[in-house]
């Protein structure tokens, strides 16, 4: 379970762990590396694994030995505009960046993913995770489209 919203303060990370979350996130654009980097840490404390946004290269400084998986948000956060290319133009970027640093963070593709072609190009690109919303939510009957989707789903 994902603690989905603009974690600013330990407080919230305290209430993650009390509702039940199994995971925090933590957008790059609402926080200084070193509020990325404390907040992160104190996750790990309480036993949260943490998922950083990022929506361009230059977040990329928010990276740190606790950030368990590291997403790319392809909704501008500025202009609500959504673009699944920017994955795959941060994807090569974002594997250099965690190389450096010694670090192996799961790759995480957010919003604007439709269809299972898509999908399958993202794990091409090395993603492995995938936080897809808006696509189920649209539906009727949100439970039926995704197991569609997922028997859709290349092995």
């Amino acid at each position: 379970l994902l603690r989905k919203d603009f974690i600013i303060d330990e407080y919230q990370v305290y209430q993650a762990r009390v509702m039940g979350a199994d995971a925090i996130l933590l957008i790059a654009a609402c926080l200084t590396p070193d509020q990325c980097l404390s907040l992160a840490e104190l996750a790990h404390t309480l036993q949260l694994e943490t998922l950083l946004e990022i929506h361009c290269e230059s977040e990329l400084g928010h990276l740190n030995p606790h950030i368990d998986m590291l997403g790319v948000n392809n909704r501008n956060l500025g202009t609500f505009h959504t673009d699944v290319e920017n994955s795959f133009r941060l994807a090569e970027i974002m594997q250099e960046v965690s190389k450096e640093k010694d670090l192996a963070p799961l790759l995480v593709s957010e919003s604007g993913i439709s269809d299972t072609t898509t999908v399958s190009r993202l794990r091409e690109a090395g993603f492995r995770g995938f936080l897809i919303g808006e696509t189920f939510m649209k539906t009727e009957e949100p439970g039926d489209t995704l197991s569609a989707f997922i028997g859709d789903l290349p092995c």
